[in-house]
Protein backbone atom coordinates (compact mmCIF):
# COMPACT_ATOMS: atom_id res chain seq x y z
CA UNK A 1 0.00 0.00 0.00
CA UNK A 2 1.69 3.52 -1.24
CA UNK A 3 1.35 6.54 1.74
CA UNK A 4 1.97 9.83 1.86
CA UNK A 5 2.63 11.82 4.36
CA UNK A 6 3.39 15.61 4.00
CA UNK A 7 5.18 16.91 6.45
CA UNK A 8 8.57 16.19 8.00
CA UNK A 9 7.80 17.68 11.44
CA UNK A 10 7.91 15.43 15.01
CA UNK A 11 3.97 14.45 14.40
CA UNK A 12 4.96 13.00 10.60
CA UNK A 13 8.11 11.55 11.06
CA UNK A 14 7.11 9.60 14.60
CA UNK A 15 4.13 8.30 12.25
CA UNK A 16 6.39 7.32 9.34
CA UNK A 17 8.49 5.22 12.38
CA UNK A 18 5.27 3.97 13.35
CA UNK A 19 4.18 2.69 9.96
CA UNK A 20 7.84 1.23 9.03
CA UNK A 21 7.62 -0.82 11.97
CA UNK A 22 4.82 -1.95 11.04
CA UNK A 23 6.00 -2.96 7.51
CA UNK A 24 4.66 0.06 5.36
CA UNK A 25 7.23 2.05 3.42
CA UNK A 26 5.72 5.61 3.65
CA UNK A 27 7.10 8.77 1.25
CA UNK A 28 7.15 11.58 3.48
CA UNK A 29 6.98 14.84 1.57
CA UNK A 30 8.74 17.87 3.16
CA UNK A 31 8.72 21.79 1.47
CA UNK A 32 12.03 22.64 3.52
CA UNK A 33 15.19 21.82 2.68
CA UNK A 34 16.38 20.83 6.61
CA UNK A 35 14.68 18.65 9.27
CA UNK A 36 13.39 20.68 11.82
CA UNK A 37 14.32 24.20 10.89
CA UNK A 38 12.34 26.40 11.25
CA UNK A 39 11.13 25.51 14.66
CA UNK A 40 7.58 26.87 15.33
CA UNK A 41 7.86 25.52 18.88
CA UNK A 42 8.56 26.06 22.44
CA UNK A 43 10.40 22.37 22.87
CA UNK A 44 8.60 22.41 26.30
CA UNK A 45 7.12 19.09 26.78
CA UNK A 46 5.57 17.01 30.08
CA UNK A 47 7.09 13.74 31.24
CA UNK A 48 4.47 11.83 29.67
CA UNK A 49 5.61 12.95 26.07
CA UNK A 50 8.45 10.60 26.26
CA UNK A 51 6.88 7.93 28.98
CA UNK A 52 4.12 7.23 26.77
CA UNK A 53 5.27 6.68 23.43
CA UNK A 54 5.07 3.49 21.98
CA UNK A 55 8.63 3.73 20.24
CA UNK A 56 11.23 5.08 22.55
CA UNK A 57 11.79 8.36 22.11
CA UNK A 58 15.59 9.62 22.21
CA UNK A 59 15.86 10.81 25.94
CA UNK A 60 19.52 12.92 25.10
CA UNK A 61 17.61 15.11 23.06
CA UNK A 62 16.14 16.69 27.15
CA UNK A 63 18.35 19.63 27.92
CA UNK A 64 16.78 20.60 30.94
CA UNK A 65 14.47 19.23 33.56
CA UNK A 66 11.98 21.68 34.98
CA UNK A 67 10.60 21.19 38.56
CA UNK A 68 7.45 24.05 38.11
CA UNK A 69 6.51 27.15 37.22
CA UNK A 70 6.28 30.82 38.23
CA UNK A 71 3.22 32.61 36.96
CA UNK A 72 3.18 36.65 37.09
CA UNK A 73 -0.14 38.94 36.24
CA UNK A 74 1.36 42.73 36.72
CA UNK A 75 3.00 42.96 40.30
CA UNK A 76 0.95 39.61 41.28
CA UNK A 77 2.73 36.20 40.94
CA UNK A 78 2.48 32.41 42.77
CA UNK A 79 4.58 29.28 42.13
CA UNK A 80 3.14 25.47 41.08
CA UNK A 81 6.06 23.04 42.05
CA UNK A 82 6.42 19.80 41.11
CA UNK A 83 9.80 17.70 40.39
CA UNK A 84 10.14 16.49 36.79
CA UNK A 85 7.39 18.82 35.94
CA UNK A 86 8.14 19.54 32.25
CA UNK A 87 11.17 18.60 30.45
CA UNK A 88 12.70 21.34 27.37
CA UNK A 89 13.70 19.65 24.32
CA UNK A 90 16.24 20.06 21.58
CA UNK A 91 13.59 20.14 19.12
CA UNK A 92 16.33 20.05 15.96
CA UNK A 93 17.78 17.33 17.06
CA UNK A 94 14.66 15.65 18.11
CA UNK A 95 13.10 15.70 14.57
CA UNK A 96 16.48 14.51 13.08
CA UNK A 97 16.47 11.39 14.87
CA UNK A 98 12.58 10.72 14.38
CA UNK A 99 13.36 11.51 10.66
CA UNK A 100 16.62 8.65 10.50
CA UNK A 101 16.04 5.65 8.16
CA UNK A 102 12.61 6.90 6.59
CA UNK A 103 12.22 8.52 2.63
CA UNK A 104 12.10 11.83 3.00
CA UNK A 105 11.85 14.18 -0.42
CA UNK A 106 13.16 17.57 1.19
CA UNK A 107 12.42 20.73 -0.71
CA UNK A 108 9.15 19.39 -2.17
CA UNK A 109 6.00 21.37 -1.85
CA UNK A 110 2.32 20.40 -2.52
CA UNK A 111 0.90 22.28 -5.11
CA UNK A 112 -2.14 20.58 -6.08
CA UNK A 113 -3.89 17.56 -5.14
CA UNK A 114 -5.88 15.37 -7.42
CA UNK A 115 -7.98 11.90 -7.34
CA UNK A 116 -7.51 9.34 -10.32
CA UNK A 117 -8.03 5.86 -10.50
CA UNK A 118 -8.79 5.39 -6.67
CA UNK A 119 -5.70 6.86 -6.03
CA UNK A 120 -4.57 10.41 -5.22
CA UNK A 121 -1.88 12.41 -7.15
CA UNK A 122 0.06 15.11 -5.70
CA UNK A 123 1.75 17.68 -7.73
CA UNK A 124 4.73 19.10 -6.35
CA UNK A 125 7.40 21.63 -7.39
CA UNK A 126 9.87 18.73 -7.33
CA UNK A 127 7.27 16.15 -10.01
CA UNK A 128 4.45 14.15 -9.22
CA UNK A 129 3.12 11.51 -6.82
CA UNK A 130 0.56 8.64 -6.66
CA UNK A 131 -0.25 7.47 -3.44
CA UNK A 132 -3.17 5.20 -1.71
CA UNK A 133 -3.50 7.05 0.99
CA UNK A 134 -2.44 10.57 2.03
CA UNK A 135 -1.77 11.89 5.18
CA UNK A 136 -1.39 16.28 6.25
CA UNK A 137 0.66 16.44 8.89
CA UNK A 138 1.75 19.75 7.42
CA UNK A 139 1.05 21.84 10.23
CA UNK A 140 -1.08 25.17 11.84
CA UNK A 141 -1.73 26.60 7.74
CA UNK A 142 -1.75 22.60 6.59
CA UNK A 143 -1.93 22.50 2.87
CA UNK A 144 -3.30 19.59 2.66
CA UNK A 145 -6.23 20.63 4.47
CA UNK A 146 -7.03 22.90 1.93
CA UNK A 147 -6.62 21.11 -0.87
CA UNK A 148 -8.68 18.35 0.12
CA UNK A 149 -11.23 20.66 1.58
CA UNK A 150 -11.63 19.67 4.84
CA UNK A 151 -14.65 20.81 7.07
CA UNK A 152 -12.48 22.30 9.86
CA UNK A 153 -11.78 25.98 9.76
CA UNK A 154 -9.61 26.58 12.82
CA UNK A 155 -9.28 29.83 14.72
CA UNK A 156 -5.35 31.18 14.86
CA UNK A 157 -3.53 32.74 17.37
CA UNK A 158 -0.19 34.17 16.34
CA UNK A 159 2.90 33.60 17.73
CA UNK A 160 6.73 34.71 18.48
CA UNK A 161 9.72 33.49 19.87
CA UNK A 162 13.25 33.91 20.61
CA UNK A 163 16.70 32.42 21.87
CA UNK A 164 18.53 34.74 24.66
CA UNK A 165 21.67 34.89 26.28
CA UNK A 166 20.98 35.37 29.37
CA UNK A 167 20.62 33.33 32.90
CA UNK A 168 17.45 32.30 34.58
CA UNK A 169 17.21 32.47 38.45
CA UNK A 170 16.44 29.85 39.21
CA UNK A 171 16.92 27.78 36.14
CA UNK A 172 14.49 24.85 36.47
CA UNK A 173 11.39 26.70 36.15
CA UNK A 174 9.64 27.95 33.89
CA UNK A 175 8.40 32.03 34.05
CA UNK A 176 5.11 32.69 32.48
CA UNK A 177 3.63 36.34 32.65
CA UNK A 178 -0.13 37.00 31.34
CA UNK A 179 -0.43 39.65 29.43
CA UNK A 180 -4.40 38.65 29.52
CA UNK A 181 -5.03 35.97 32.58
CA UNK A 182 -5.53 32.37 30.96
CA UNK A 183 -5.69 33.47 27.53
CA UNK A 184 -2.64 35.57 26.03
CA UNK A 185 0.93 35.29 27.69
CA UNK A 186 5.36 35.46 27.25
CA UNK A 187 7.01 32.55 28.71
CA UNK A 188 10.97 32.46 29.74
CA UNK A 189 12.11 28.75 29.21
CA UNK A 190 15.54 27.78 30.72
CA UNK A 191 17.94 25.76 28.39
CA UNK A 192 20.48 26.06 30.68
CA UNK A 193 22.96 28.11 32.76
CA UNK A 194 23.58 30.76 29.60
CA UNK A 195 20.37 30.49 27.50
CA UNK A 196 16.83 31.13 27.55
CA UNK A 197 13.88 30.60 25.45
CA UNK A 198 11.52 33.52 25.04
CA UNK A 199 8.08 33.83 23.42
CA UNK A 200 4.52 35.40 23.29
CA UNK A 201 1.05 34.60 22.25
CA UNK A 202 -1.28 37.65 21.62
CA UNK A 203 -3.08 39.51 19.27
CA UNK A 204 0.15 41.55 18.77
CA UNK A 205 2.99 38.73 19.77
CA UNK A 206 6.06 40.61 18.41
CA UNK A 207 4.99 43.61 20.44
CA UNK A 208 4.15 41.58 23.48
CA UNK A 209 7.77 39.52 22.89
CA UNK A 210 9.34 43.06 23.25
CA UNK A 211 8.18 44.60 25.88
CA UNK A 212 8.55 41.34 27.51
CA UNK A 213 12.54 41.26 26.56
CA UNK A 214 12.80 45.14 27.76
CA UNK A 215 12.06 44.62 31.08
CA UNK A 216 14.27 41.25 31.74
CA UNK A 217 17.03 42.45 34.42
CA UNK A 218 19.94 42.12 32.82
CA UNK A 219 18.34 42.04 28.99
CA UNK A 220 20.16 40.01 27.76
CA UNK A 221 21.81 39.35 24.01
CA UNK A 222 19.04 38.15 21.29
CA UNK A 223 20.48 35.31 19.21
CA UNK A 224 17.30 34.21 17.55
CA UNK A 225 13.80 35.22 16.71
CA UNK A 226 11.05 33.45 14.79
CA UNK A 227 7.36 32.92 15.17
CA UNK A 228 4.37 31.03 13.26
CA UNK A 229 0.82 30.12 13.95
CA UNK A 230 -1.01 28.09 16.03
CA UNK A 231 -4.29 26.01 14.96
CA UNK A 232 -7.23 25.33 17.26
CA UNK A 233 -10.53 24.26 16.85
CA UNK A 234 -12.08 20.67 16.32
CA UNK A 235 -13.74 19.21 13.05
CA UNK A 236 -13.21 16.97 10.23
CA UNK A 237 -9.84 14.90 9.95
CA UNK A 238 -10.74 12.39 7.92
CA UNK A 239 -12.28 12.70 4.04
CA UNK A 240 -12.30 8.94 2.34
CA UNK A 241 -8.27 8.28 2.14
CA UNK A 242 -6.69 11.47 3.47
CA UNK A 243 -6.60 12.12 6.97
CA UNK A 244 -4.64 14.88 8.84
CA UNK A 245 -2.75 14.33 12.10
CA UNK A 246 -0.96 17.00 14.65
CA UNK A 247 -1.64 20.82 14.38
CA UNK A 248 -3.15 20.23 10.64
CA UNK A 249 -6.12 18.58 12.63
CA UNK A 250 -6.02 21.20 15.67
CA UNK A 251 -5.02 18.08 17.68
CA UNK A 252 -3.23 21.12 20.12
CA UNK A 253 -4.61 22.15 23.71
CA UNK A 254 -6.51 25.23 23.46
CA UNK A 255 -5.61 26.45 26.32
CA UNK A 256 -1.93 26.60 25.92
CA UNK A 257 -1.11 25.81 22.43
CA UNK A 258 1.10 23.24 23.03
CA UNK A 259 0.02 20.31 20.47
CA UNK A 260 2.97 17.46 20.68
CA UNK A 261 1.97 15.01 22.94
CA UNK A 262 -1.50 15.02 21.37
CA UNK A 263 -0.32 15.24 17.86
CA UNK A 264 2.09 11.69 19.22
CA UNK A 265 -0.78 10.20 20.59
CA UNK A 266 -2.91 10.94 17.65
CA UNK A 267 -0.36 9.55 15.22
CA UNK A 268 -0.30 6.41 16.99
CA UNK A 269 -4.23 5.77 16.49
CA UNK A 270 -3.97 6.54 13.06
CA UNK A 271 -1.18 4.26 12.55
CA UNK A 272 -2.94 1.38 14.18
CA UNK A 273 -5.86 2.02 12.20
CA UNK A 274 -4.06 1.71 9.03
CA UNK A 275 -2.17 -1.27 10.21
CA UNK A 276 -5.73 -3.05 10.64
CA UNK A 277 -7.05 -1.75 7.51
CA UNK A 278 -9.69 0.42 8.78
CA UNK A 279 -8.68 3.90 7.98
CA UNK A 280 -12.57 5.00 8.18
CA UNK A 281 -12.28 4.41 12.16
CA UNK A 282 -9.25 7.19 12.63
CA UNK A 283 -11.35 10.10 13.66
CA UNK A 284 -13.71 7.99 15.95
CA UNK A 285 -10.56 6.59 17.73
CA UNK A 286 -8.62 9.86 18.23
CA UNK A 287 -11.93 11.95 19.12
CA UNK A 288 -12.88 9.14 21.89
CA UNK A 289 -9.37 9.53 23.20
CA UNK A 290 -9.44 13.45 23.06
CA UNK A 291 -12.34 15.15 21.79
CA UNK A 292 -13.78 15.87 24.91
CA UNK A 293 -10.22 17.69 26.24
CA UNK A 294 -10.42 19.49 23.21
CA UNK A 295 -13.93 20.28 23.20
CA UNK A 296 -14.38 21.48 27.05
CA UNK A 297 -11.04 23.74 26.60
CA UNK A 298 -12.59 25.40 23.65
CA UNK A 299 -15.54 26.09 25.81
CA UNK A 300 -13.46 27.61 28.55
CA UNK A 301 -11.61 29.37 26.13
CA UNK A 302 -14.49 30.70 24.29
CA UNK A 303 -16.03 31.76 27.57
CA UNK A 304 -13.34 33.63 29.16
CA UNK A 305 -12.89 35.25 25.81
CA UNK A 306 -15.73 37.10 26.68
CA UNK A 307 -15.05 38.08 29.76
CA UNK A 308 -14.12 41.54 30.94
CA UNK A 309 -10.37 41.89 31.88
CA UNK A 310 -11.61 43.18 35.64
CA UNK A 311 -13.20 39.26 35.51
CA UNK A 312 -10.49 37.61 34.14
CA UNK A 313 -8.21 39.87 37.07
CA UNK A 314 -10.05 38.36 39.86
CA UNK A 315 -10.08 35.03 38.43
CA UNK A 316 -5.84 35.44 38.53
CA UNK A 317 -6.86 36.00 42.23
CA UNK A 318 -8.63 33.07 42.79
CA UNK A 319 -6.03 30.94 41.64
CA UNK A 320 -2.96 32.23 43.33
CA UNK A 321 -5.38 32.30 46.31
CA UNK A 322 -5.63 28.53 45.61
CA UNK A 323 -2.71 27.22 44.12
CA UNK A 324 -1.81 24.71 46.67
CA UNK A 325 -4.96 22.74 44.73
CA UNK A 326 -3.89 23.61 41.39
CA UNK A 327 -0.14 22.50 42.20
CA UNK A 328 -1.57 19.02 43.41
CA UNK A 329 -4.33 18.64 41.10
CA UNK A 330 -3.06 20.29 37.34
CA UNK A 331 -2.15 18.14 34.46
CA UNK A 332 0.04 19.01 32.28
CA UNK A 333 -1.28 17.10 29.81
CA UNK A 334 -5.66 18.10 30.42
CA UNK A 335 -6.05 21.60 30.93
CA UNK A 336 -10.32 21.67 30.88
CA UNK A 337 -9.63 18.37 33.38
CA UNK A 338 -7.59 20.44 35.64
CA UNK A 339 -9.98 23.40 35.24
CA UNK A 340 -12.87 21.51 35.97
CA UNK A 341 -10.83 19.27 38.69
CA UNK A 342 -10.35 22.68 40.70
CA UNK A 343 -13.72 24.26 39.78
CA UNK A 344 -14.86 21.61 41.65
CA UNK A 345 -12.73 21.15 44.73
CA UNK A 346 -13.61 24.59 44.99
CA UNK A 347 -17.89 24.01 45.31
CA UNK A 348 -17.85 26.23 42.19
CA UNK A 349 -19.36 25.26 39.03
CA UNK A 350 -18.55 26.26 35.40
CA UNK A 351 -21.38 29.10 35.44
CA UNK A 352 -18.93 30.86 38.11
CA UNK A 353 -16.85 31.54 34.97
CA UNK A 354 -20.02 32.77 33.16
CA UNK A 355 -21.51 34.72 35.64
Amino acid sequence: MSITIVGAGPVGCYLGQLLKSYGFSPLILEEHPKIGVPAHCAGLVGSSFFRDSKIPLPEDVIINRLNGAIIYYKEQSFVLKRKNAAFVIDRIKLDEKLSRGLNIRKNTKVLALEEKNGKYLLHTNKGSFYSEIVIGADGATSTIRKLAGFKLRPIYYRGALAKVKIKAHPNDMVRIEFSRPFLYFSWLIPENEETCRLGSISENPRKTLNLFLENLNPRGEILEFGGGVLSIGYGQTLKDNIALVGDAACQVKPLSGGGLYYGMRCAEILADCIKEGNLSLYEKRWKKFLGKEIQSALRIRKILEKRSIHFLEGLFKLAKKNSHLIEQIADFEKHSLSVFSVVKKLGLSLSTLKG
